[in-house]
């Protein structure tokens, strides 16, 4: 994989350039127009393997959180108590994610996010998180 991170394969490697490039881009079936994330080769609405990516705004509404007290791998170890999430995307996909600039406190389900494109945390790689937004949901 010259030296990519084992996460980034030929099918998400889009995905991830992307990031790289502080957009988000995700699948689209030409077939029947199903937006597909996680990134794979064929739509699992209709099995079609003509799928196109296509840049998206990233806006998005907290689906769901947690508050990750104990890490899960030492590779997360860093990190203090981080707000992981759920983000339903304006197109209706869900991805994964975690919050920043927002204590536990005053996380709300179905408050309005922005995309926060990190190329900091890990070397080589851009993670998406969000931070709320002055809209309320």
């Amino acid at each position: 994989m010259n030296g990519a991170p084992p996460i980034i394969t030929d099918v998400s490697r889009p995905w991830w350039e992307a990031l790289a490039r502080s957009e988000v881009a995700v699948q689209q079936c030409d077939a029947c127009q199903h937006w597909v994330f996680y990134p794979r080769a064929f739509c699992p609405a209709c099995a079609s393997q003509e799928l196109t990516w296509k840049n998206v705004s990233g806006k998005a509404t907290l689906y769901s959180w947690s508050v990750a007290r104990v890490p899960v791998d030492k590779a997360f170890a860093h990190l203090e108590e981080p707000v992981l999430a759920v983000a339903e995307l304006d197109i209706g996909i869900r991805v994964p994610t975690s919050l920043c600039d927002v204590g536990p406190e005053d996380v709300r389900i179905g408050m309005t996010l922005s995309p926060v494109f990190d190329h900091d945390t890990y070397a080589d790689i851009t993670l998406l998180r969000y931070r709320p937004t002055d809209e309320t949901a």
